[in-house]
């Protein structure tokens, strides 16, 4: 338990959920105004030291569930930022179009069937950290890095 009460989980759920929100809008406009309204599965993997896969569920506002990734590669000699972020969420339908789960499934199954590759997701992006050259207030970019995958 954390000192408010919460475990550990439900604090990274939390986090999550905000975190999803603010990628989402870096994604396409047919995402249709997505928000994440609760992470209702969660897994943390570490396949290699520094780096780690996030896998979940989270309800889509009140449309659905839907399954997001995400890689975070953690720099050990830099605290301020993710070296890498990679994001993904959502199912695309037969025609490409963004779609949700029932939110009758289990959210493991919606986990199971999660898309395998970048352009099956209905978002997949990757966010690096700024240069590390970028010493001065004015060298630092205004916004994150922000590259959308194409495989």
């Amino acid at each position: 338990m954390l000192e408010n009460g919460r475990t550990l989980f439900q604090e990274i759920s939390g986090l999550l959920e905000f975190y999803i929100c603010g990628c989402i809008p870096y994604g396409p406009k047919n995402l249709g105004g997505w928000w994440s309204d609760g992470v209702i599965h969660l897994e943390i993997v570490e396949p290699v030291p520094d780096r780690f896969t996030l896998l979940g569920v989270t309800w889509i506002d009140s449309l659905g569930i839907s399954p997001f990734e995400i890689d975070l590669e953690i720099d050990p000699s830099d605290e301020t930022y993710f070296a890498k972020t990679i994001f993904r969420i959502g199912m695309l339908d037969n025609h490409g179009i963004p779609t949700v789960a029932s939110r009758n499934l289990a959210p493991t199954r919606v986990l199971e069937t999660r898309p395998q590759y970048n352009r099956d997701w209905a978002m997949a992006v990757e966010l690096t950290a700024p240069p590390r050259n970028a010493t001065e207030q004015s060298d630092a970019p205004k916004s994150p890095v922000v590259r959308e995958l194409e495989s």
